[in-house]
């Protein structure tokens, strides 16, 4: 899920701009797309503004560069354009190092420990954890630094530092490994939610593609002070655990994800089923049109079930 810093409509195109002819001897890669979501949402864990009929989109524009051979320089920025009339910065980072190792500075998302393949619509009706609480990409001024060192044989360590003064800070250590058509990581993170609440967690994820036919298995688990939101209950720490299974074969993606969050009362449990088809619009260049599908239950402690359904249709062209 992406998380947007908001600015004015002027400065996103002054920024643009500047991005583009700033550079007197190299001039930065170019490239836009804009996508349009129309979707449907039913279920009592809706809310009365959701349900129904919905549409949302935007358009992206993203400046890149890199030079360098044996020590380089790389720099990216992506700018949104939204279908409300905001514009905001979705990456905006600038990364050093040679073969070796890298340091990557500014607005980004770390390595995903619980990645969803084509996540065009994964709605849940409670929370589940997935390892990314110091992923990045939160906040206007947050803080977040990663450094990755090349270990050889496909295998990279990644650090991550975040301090985020409105939502978490901490580290996040993630050892990655990938050999033909293997790939896996693992991952930990600690620190502290409004420097107040601390949390732990670790998560796992393991891909294989047999060839047209991908599956990937993630598991996160952690524990922290901090509770859902709503709830009064901070003295106890409680745990958290997610469990996921994604097949992909060409352009469709089928998922389960099964969480669970432990309170001093029992277990509020949330299982979700999703699935999207991605294939070509009208066979032109670019264009790709995906219907997806998101079914959602909560079995809190204590309260009745609640859903949270969904249809969405979504339109990509890039240009």
């Amino acid at each position: 899920m992406n998380h947007s810093v908001k600015f004015s409509a002027r400065t996103a195109v002054a920024a643009a701009v500047l991005a583009v002819g700033s550079s007197a001897f190299a001039a930065p890669n170019v490239d836009a797309n804009i996508e349009f979501d129309n979707t449907y949402r039913s279920g009592s864990g809706v809310a009365a503004a959701e349900k129904g009929l919905g549409q949302s989109g935007r358009v992206e524009l993203n400046a890149s560069g890199k030079a360098g051979t044996n020590m380089f320089v790389a720099a990216r920025a992506s700018f949104l354009a939204k279908k409300d009339g905001t514009a905001v910065t979705d990456d905006m980072w600038i990364q050093l190092g040679n073969s070796g190792g890298d340091l990557k500075l500014g607005r980004f998302e770390a390595a995903d420990l619980f990645p969803l393949a084509q996540d065009t619509l994964v709605e849940h009706a409670g929370n589940v954890y997935g390892a990314g609480a110091l992923r990045g990409r939160k906040g206007d001024s947050e803080f977040h630094a990663a450094g990755t060192l090349n270990l050889g044989s496909g295998l990279s360590l990644e650090l991550g530092v975040v301090d985020n003064k409105t939502a978490a800070k901490g580290v996040r250590p993630v050892l990655s490994y990938s050999a033909g058509a293997l790939s896996a990581r693992l991952g930990v993170e600690s620190g502290e939610y409004l420097s107040t609440a601390k949390f732990t967690g670790v998560g796992v994820t393991a891909g294989y593609d047999f060839g047209g036919f991908k599956l990937t298995g993630n598991y996160a688990t952690g524990e922290s002070d901090y509770l859902a939101a709503g709830s009064t209950a901070t003295s106890a720490r409680n745990g958290q655990s997610s469990l996921g299974l994604t097949a992909a074969v060409g352009g469709l993606v089928v998922g389960v994800i099964s969480a669970k969050t432990e309170e001093a009362v029992g277990e509020n449990k949330v299982s979700t089923v999703y699935a999207s088809y991605s294939m070509p619009l009208f066979d032109i260049k670019g264009a790709t049109i995906t219907p997806a599908l998101s079914f959602s239950t909560l079995k809190p402690v204590v309260g009745a079930e609640t859903e949270k359904n969904g249809f969405r249709v979504r339109l990509n062209y890039a240009f």
